[in-house]
């Protein structure tokens, strides 16, 4: 006999190596004497298909999420529903415990089925999958596993509230890049991560879809629980975050993005809003299970334990999110090459100012030396000026002084020569020596150094002593 063994998937579409063994009966052993290996899978196709198992493909190919993103999205989808028509669904009978459990929901209904399918699809695709696997087509009982594992997939991806969480978890790589990844490294490690985590972004919410659905084909009973869910203050978000809903998020570029479209990017994940869903994961590592708890207390106690766990698991989330954003806008070279050009504007500004405070400070030290000099030339004339007032004013009192002395002097000397024998008639000028010697004393007080010089040559001539009596009669009626 012949054996042949193809595999299914094939990435490059090439024809599948067949492998051959040639027997005859006399080389085949009997049953009881056959010997149980372990076989090692190898091969182009086989390596495809373990990696579409563990996710190491796009899981969203072909999805609202993939078209969304995709560069030709048109192309992308036709291409890709091409592939899906021509595979064979999965056996699940003839798989491997092993197997069964790399299979998402998804994948157990029917092979190929997108995440974010509608909930028709997914009704359409657990009818056949009954058809294939319900006990009574099989004949393996109601506690049949690979029956109990389609109707326990139906019953989650059917109910909205279940399906969000479990998509939340459904074959998802939470990995980041570490830090210090290279430039010409950084668009090839950090595009797929960022493309990777949008499937939680509010514009895929699989209970966004769900409503849209709703809203599309739900009739008057559906506009109805729409007023009253409006009257009660709008949806559970609260706020007005769902009023102004973001479609899509900014593209991540390449190298030639300008800097504009680039902050838009980084803004959108800054303030990344996530769906994600953590309640089946936190009801599965708290062990508690709500359906089986004894009484109301214990089911009450049992939800606070899972929304503790809940809050945690979504701060983890945010962090995770958060720090993806750092090492990202850490390692981009477009913000590097502004984060440069903004520190050598900073350089370049602080030492225009510096250069700036400088030439300030010596045009001030240049003015106040100035400032200071004509100040100091400004107080020696001053000083000069009150030395030599100080010296003029010696000089003029030392002046009076000796026009005083010679005054006094010659006018007595006058006075005793025109009265040689001290007698009164005298030409009648004084009456008596004590009245000269007044009127002398009243001329020296009023009169100045070059006055009295004056007088002093008067009394040289004839009149010289009336011409000092008039005068001292005319000062002593000027001073009263």
């Amino acid at each position: 006999p012949e054996y042949k063994e193809r595999e299914e998937d094939n990435m490059n579409g090439a024809d599948t190596p067949i492998i051959t063994f040639n027997s005859t009966s006399l080389d085949w052993p009997a049953e009881d004497e056959l010997e149980e290996v372990e076989v090692q899978c190898a091969g182009r196709a086989y390596l495809a298909y373990e990696s579409r198992l563990l996710s190491l493909r796009d899981f969203l190919h072909g999805s609202s999420f993939h078209a969304n993103n995709a560069v030709d999205s048109s192309a992308a989808d036709a291409s890709a529903a091409a592939d899906e028509s021509n595979k064979k669904e999965y056996d699940l009978l003839n798989m491997s415990e092993k197997k069964l459990d790399k299979l998402n929901y998804y994948q157990v209904l029917q092979r190929g089925l997108p995440m974010h399918s509608s909930t028709e699809d997914i009704r359409k695709a657990y009818h056949k999958a009954c058809l294939r696997y319900h006990p009574d087509k099989t004949g393996r009982g109601e506690e049949d596993a690979v029956f109990l594992l389609v109707k326990t997939a139906f019953d989650t991806l059917s109910d909205p509230m279940k399906r969000r969480s479990y998509d939340s978890t459904c074959h998802f790589d939470e990995s980041i890049p570490p830090e210090g990844v290279e430039e010409q490294d950084f668009y090839t490690v950090y595009r797929p991560v960022f493309e990777r985590n949008l499937r939680f972004a509010s514009f895929n919410d699989p209970m966004r879809n769900v409503k849209n659905e709703t809203a599309s084909g739900g009739g008057g009973g559906k506009k109805k629980g729409k007023n009253k869910k409006n009257k009660k203050g709008g949806s559970n978000n609260g706020g007005g975050k769902d009023n102004k809903k973001v479609d899509k998020c900014p593209p991540f570029g390449d190298d030639d993005t300008p800097l504009d479209q680039v902050h838009s990017f980084y803004e959108f994940w800054v303030h990344f809003e996530s769906w994600r869903d953590f309640s089946l994961k936190a009801e599965k590592s708290t062990d508690h299970d709500l359906e089986a708890a004894d009484s109301r207390d214990e089911k009450r106690w049992m939800k606070q334990e899972i929304d503790r766990k809940v809050k945690k698991m979504k701060k983890e989330e945010m962090a995770r999110v958060n720090l993806l954003v750092e090492r990202a806008m850490a390692a981009d070279p477009r913000l590097s090459r502004e984060k440069k050009r903004e520190k050598l504007e900073k350089e370049r500004q602080a030492e225009a100012k510096r250069k700036a405070d400088e030439e300030k400070a010596e045009a001030e030290r240049v003015a106040k030396e100035k400032q200071d000099a004509e100040n100091a030339k400004k107080k020696a004339e001053e000083d000069a000026k009150k030395k030599n007032a100080k010296q003029l004013k010696e000089q003029q009192k030392k002046q009076l002084r000796k026009a005083k002395q010679q005054f006094r002097k010659l006018t007595m000397s006058a006075y005793q020569a025109a009265s040689p024998n001290d007698s009164s008639d005298s030409d009648g000028v004084w009456d008596d020596m004590e009245k000269m010697n007044d009127d002398v004393e009243l001329l020296c007080e009023k009169l100045s150094a070059l006055e009295l010089d004056s007088l002093s040559e008067a009394l040289g001539g004839p009149n010289g002593l009336a011409e000092v009596r008039e005068v001292a009669i005319e000062t002593a009626a000027g001073s009263e």
